[in-house]
Order: structure tokens, then C-alpha cells, then sequence
């Protein structure tokens, strides 16, 4: 699997028209090589689906796994394609409405242009996945040039190998038709014949069963120079569930590049689970280390008295502040009990007893460390937190960045995720009488 380094990506940055992006491209591109990148391959990946089989109230690419959305991980993978491809730049095509994209973790603002592979992220999403690529081709036919590469990667499969991506573009670059990486299927395949007559669409008979030595499963990346693509969209409507598919229209013959099984495309809840297995798996094996999980929550009632509450370090202006023989950091005190529990370690009232003087307003940023420190004399340090904090105000969402950098530095913790939600306006959180938090914490022995 890919070691994730998101912190090594550049700044991505998101517009709403070709025009805008365009410009924005050409200053950095065409500045650092005289007239445009030559020989480059640019990498689209259509991001505008909105998750409907995933049965989620985001789309399925902002899905976190261990932290890292799906498609933090699929943009990260791209950028193991190795140097001869010459990767210019990675283009998201979202939908005109997506929001999400202005959340992840590489998605701010920053001056430094110039270094590593610039990310943008196109609104202009169809409202399927061809559409999708369709617009990204458009986009790139006044930018690349006919012969470069084009290479498209699912938002949504982001366990595809650096081998398997030097395969594809060691074979491919010399297939006029382009190449896909793919696996041979290896389970029996049956013809399925759905019994109409009973009028349920579950009830699907074998018609027979079909020689699997020539069938393969299609996976991504695929690729393919711009002028083939541009000859596929050309001026026809089309409808293809991948490039492929779409070339093979014009008689075209790809060429099929040995993929891997684990570079799976998460459609379903039951393929995040398979995902998450590998993610704890991977860890233990590559480690030796043994992983160990608990969770915590806290809930603290506002006062009538303060200006600001403290929330994962961050002191956000309110109306009230919250109760509390501490700072009332709900959201800490979660995560401590989380550690505590992963560590078998009791609980924060046995460290911090609320009827002892010593903690009369301690920080809990304190406790943190305190506990921190109680992990490295066990050989314990904190692989990921995964922390929702729920209220009905203040406002979460525009803290969340800066209490992920907080935690991060407290715990050494590269997998922190914070989310936010609220109760609906249901019990005592709904009626605006406190705040709550809840976390669980994955542990792994030195």
C-alpha cells in the first residue's frame, strides 16, 4: 500500500470555470518550462458522484479512512507514477455544488506555486462518471499537448501499488491504443437470468457459465494520449462506465497491464470494512506492533459566566463558557479517555480527581501530555484519532483545522480527524445546554 505523505503534496487549489484554471496553469506550467511541459502525462480523476450506493450523507470520496478521505488517498497514490512519466498535474473534476473539496487537507491557500505537482479541482462534474472525464478532457485540449498522456484514476480506489503504476506506464507508453491495468477474473462466472414472472429483480438464475480464461476485471489507472480521448468525445453522445470501453467504440484495442487485487474501487459500506481490515493489517505487519483501540466521551453543561469555551485546545468566542474543575475541554477529556482505555489505564477522573485543588483550572492540554508521557513508559504511541464533537453552537466546522494541528502536535498522532454534528435539536444538547464529545483511539505498541 502507499505510505501516505500528505504533507508533501502541494496546494490545491479549486476553481469554478475552464478560464480561471487555464490561466492559472499556463503561469505555473508554461513559466517553469519555456512554452509548456513537453513529453508530460496529466492525470484526471473524476470526483462528482454523490455516493448513492454507498447510502452516506456525503459522497463516498470524502469517506475517511484512518483519517484520510478516499480521495486524499487516491490524489497521494497518482503521485507514485514514477519520474520518466513526468506528471504535470492531478485535475479533480467535482460538481458544481461540491463543497467537501474546500476541506481536505491540502485544499489551502498558499503562495508557494512552484514546487511539486500542482492539484486543481475543476467544478464542472457531470452528473456521471463519463461526463465527468469528458470534462476534463475538454479542459486539458487548450492545455496538453495531442501526444501527451492522459491518465484517469477512480476518486474512489486508492490502494493501486507503485508497482502496479510503473507497470502500466512502462508497457503502455508504448501502446499507440493506451493500456489499462486490469486482473485476470479468477472466480467461476455465471451468465445470471433474471425470472420476470415473479417480478423481483433479486430473483436471478444461472443461464451458464462462461469460460473465465479470457475475462478480465478492469481496474484504474487508465491511460491513453489526449488526441485518442479527444476522438472518443468528439461531437457524439456517448455513455461508457470507462475509458476503455469508450476507445474500444473508435476499434481500438487497449492494452491490459496486470493490476493488483488489493487496488479495489469502495462502492459499498462492505468494501470500506475490507479497506479498514487491510489499513489495521498493513499496520500490524509492517510494524510487528500490536494495535490496541478504546473510546472516550465527555459532556460539560454551559455557564453563566465566560466569554469563550476550549475546544481541542482552541479557545472559541461564545456567549458562555462551560462548567468545569478544568478548562471543561470536552473534546480532549474524550480523547484522554480514549487513550486511557486503549491503554488500560483507567479513566481521567482516576488521573485528574476533580475534588483535588492541583486541577482547580488546569489546562487540558496538560492532562494531555501527562498521559502522552504515561504511553512511552508502557511502548505505546498513538497511531489515529477519530473525534466528533456535538453541540448546537458555536460553530465547529472553521476550528477544525487548527484543533487537528494542536492534537497532532500533542500526541504525535499523523491520523487525527475531527468531525462536528449536532442532536436535531433533541435532549439537553439540542436545547443548547452544553456540549458533548466522544473519540476512539487506536494504540500501537512500540
Amino acid at each position: 500500500m502507499v505510505n501516505i505523505q500528505l504533507n508533501s503534496i502541494k496546494t490545491m487549489h479549486i476553481f469554478d470555470d475552464y478560464k480561471s484554471a487555464e490561466k492559472f496553469l499556463k503561469k505555473i506550467l508554461f513559466a517553469e518550462n519555456n512554452g509548456g511541459p513537453k513529453n508530460a502525462t496529466w492525470c484526471i480523476i473524476p470526483a462528482g458522484g454523490s455516493g448513492k450506493r454507498f447510502k452516506s450523507n456525503i459522497p463516498k470520496q470524502y469517506i475517511h479512512l484512518n483519517g484520510i478521505t478516499l480521495l486524499e488517498r487516491s490524489v497521494a497514490s497518482l503521485l507514485e507514477l514514477p519520474e520518466r512519466a513526468s506528471l504535470a498535474c492531478i485535475i479533480l473534476i467535482v460538481s458544481r455544488e461540491d463543497k467537501h473539496c474546500e476541506f481536505l487537507k491540502f485544499a489551502k491557500s498558499s503562495s508557494d506555486l512552484n514546487k511539486g505537482v500542482p492539484i486543481i479541482a475543476l467544478r464542472c462534474g457531470g452528473t456521471t462518471r463519463c461526463e465527468s472525464v469528458y470534462a476534463g478532457v475538454g479542459f486539458l485540449k487548450n492545455i496538453a499537448s495531442m501526444d501527451d498522456w492522459i491518465v484517469v484514476h477512480d476518486a474512489v480506489r486508492p490502494f493501486v501499488s507503485p508497482e502496479a503504476l510503473e507497470r502500466l506506464w512502462d508497457i503502455g507508453s508504448e501502446e499507440p491504443d493506451g493500456a489499462i491495468l486490469a486482473i485476470p477474473v479468477s472466480d467461476t462466472l455465471k451468465l445470471g437470468l433474471v425470472d420476470k414472472q415473479q417480478h423481483d429483480s433479486t430473483s436471478v438464475y444461472i443461464n451458464k457459465t462462461e469460460n473465465r480464461e479470457n475475462y478480465w476485471l478492469a481496474q484504474t489507472p487508465q491511460m491513453f494520449k489526449l488526441e485518442l480521448l479527444l476522438d472518443v468525445f468528439q461531437g457524439k453522445a456517448f455513455s461508457f462506465t470507462d475509458e476503455a470501453s469508450a476507445v474500444e467504440s473508435l476499434g481500438k484495442k487497449p492494452r491490459l497491464v496486470l493490476g493488483g487485487k488489493k487496488n479495489i474501487k469502495i462502492t459499498t459500506p462492505d468494501d470500506l470494512e475490507i479497506a479498514e481490515n487491510w489499513q489495521l493489517k498493513e499496520a500490524e505487519f509492517t510494524t510487528g506492533h500490536i494495535m490496541r483501540i478504546g473510546q472516550g466521551f465527555d459532556v460539560h453543561k454551559f455557564s453563566d459566566e465566560g466569554k469563550f469555551v476550549i475546544l481541542g485546545g482552541v479557545k472559541i468566542q461564545h456567549s458562555s463558557g462551560l462548567l468545569g474543575h478544568s478548562d471543561a475541554d470536552v473534546l480532549i477529556h474524550a480523547i484522554c479517555d480514549a487513550i486511557l482505555g486503549a491503554a488500560g489505564l483507567g479513566d481521567i477522573g482516576e488521573w485528574f480527581p476533580n475534588n483535588e485543588l492541583k486541577n482547580k483550572g488546569l489546562d487540558s492540554r496538560k492532562m494531555l501530555k501527562k498521559i502522552i508521557s504515561a504511553l512511552k513508559t508502557r511502548s505505546l504511541v498513538v497511531y489515529q484519532i477519530d473525534a466528533t464533537v456535538i453541540c448546537e453552537e458555536p460553530k465547529i466546522t472553521p476550528h477544525k483545522e487548527k484543533m487537528k494541528e494542536i492534537l497532532t502536535m500533542e500526541t504525535n498522532c499523523s491520523f487525527v480527524n475531527i468531525k462536528a454534528t449536532t442532536t436535531e435539536r433533541l435532549g439537553s444538547i439540542g436545547r443548547k445546554e452544553g456540549i458533548a464529545a466522544m473519540a476512539s483511539v487506536s494504540l500501537l505498541s512500540k
